[in-house]
């Protein structure tokens, strides 16, 4: 009842047969499957991935008749990227870019960062202190409901959803859409806000976090060979990128130290790694519960350099967050009661 499935992967390790996997399923025989190489590995051109994010990004703003682009400003590399990227679909289309930093526990060097890069990128931008409102909304909040006590988590979700209102009552104005900033590895990590962090429209929901830092270096080098021709800007842009880039990346929730501390990973390489590993794992698995299949995954092999708790934390993540990945709501399905015939 195995399937052996050989995998052309060298970050694999099967402590049952070397770069052999074994997964139990529900067949009665036995076949080895050659996988070829992941798309997830082909390295990308960053010059076709940034081009392609500026005109797909235009395309949409402009068959829609979008009047403006709003986007939240944290200072970090996934909404500067975004703002580089919205930037050029401005200077195409004349369509403003909005932006807004928003404070209320940031850190001072991520307040420094979205400073430099709204001041840069932005047609509009202002920075705004939303403390004192998160104070006031998180007191009545208590005081209404006396006997529920908030939690770290469902204050920071309440800061994410604080900034959305924002961003979403200019967008409403201007006739206009809010920008996500969301990438892959947070998506499948269920890092963001139900109704908090995430907007309309997000060019880089499809790219890794690391891809997204490889994105960032390829605009922070074009810009910076652009600055003796073209002056101040591209200078400017260089800067605001490069600030971005060293931040440590953080919820801006104030809820941990940095994002890696929550997920539990020591870098983003390694959070990459082990949901491509396990995403090949589960599409040529027959099992179809996620949960079994992560415990197969686990038992079968380990991958190069990581630790096995470390693979355990970053799964039961993506896992326990499946239900944010869900587009619509949960709902009672009318096959439980379409067809029942009525009895007079």
């Amino acid at each position: 009842k195995n399937y052996i499935i050989s995998y052309c992967s060298d970050n694999i390790n099967c402590k049952y047969y070397n770069k052999f996997i074994i997964i139990q399923t529900y067949y009665y025989s036995k076949i080895m499957i050659n996988i070829k190489r992941n798309d997830m590995e082909t390295p990308l051109n960053y010059e076709v991935v940034f081009n392609t994010l500026v005109e797909e990004t235009e395309n949409y703003i402009s068959s829609n008749k979008i009047k403006s682009m709003v986007l939240g400003i944290s200072g970090g590399i996934d909404s500067t990227v975004v703002a580089s990227i919205c930037c050029e679909v401005s200077k195409n289309t004349g369509i403003p870019l909005i932006g807004r930093s928003l404070s209320i526990k940031n850190k001072e060097d991520e307040y420094n960062s979205s400073i430099l890069v709204g001041q840069t990128f932005c047609s509009d931008f202002k920075s705004l202190n939303l403390y004192e409102t998160y104070t006031h909304l998180t007191t009545d909040l208590k005081l209404l409901e006396n006997t529920l006590e908030n939690t770290d988590i469902s204050e920071g979700n309440i800061q994410a959803r604080l900034r959305m209102i924002y961003l979403y009552n200019i967008a409403s104005i201007t006739k206009g859409i809010v920008m996500s900033t969301d990438n892959q590895t947070e998506y499948q990590l269920g890092f963001w806000t139900i109704h908090g962090d995430v907007g309309d429209f997000d060019p880089l929901q499809d790219l890794w976090k690391t891809e997204v830092y490889k994105l960032a270096e390829w605009i922070k080098d074009n810009y910076s060979s652009q600055i003796k021709e073209k002056g101040d800007f591209f200078d400017q842009a260089t800067k605001a990128i490069s600030e971005s880039m060293k931040l440590i990346p953080t919820d801006g929730l104030g809820i941990s130290n940095s994002d890696l501390e929550q997920i539990g990973a020591n870098s983003y390489e390694e959070v990459d790694k082990i949901l491509q590993e396990f995403f090949k794992f589960c599409k040529f698995s027959l099992i179809l519960n996620k949960e079994d299949n992560m415990k197969s995954f686990i038992e079968s092999f380990t991958i190069k350099n990581i630790n096995t708790e470390v693979i355990k934390k970053v799964l039961n993540r993506h896992i326990t967050s499946e239900f944010k990945r869900k587009k619509s709501p949960i709902f009672i399905k009318r096959n439980k009661y379409e067809n029942h015939i009525i009895n007079h």
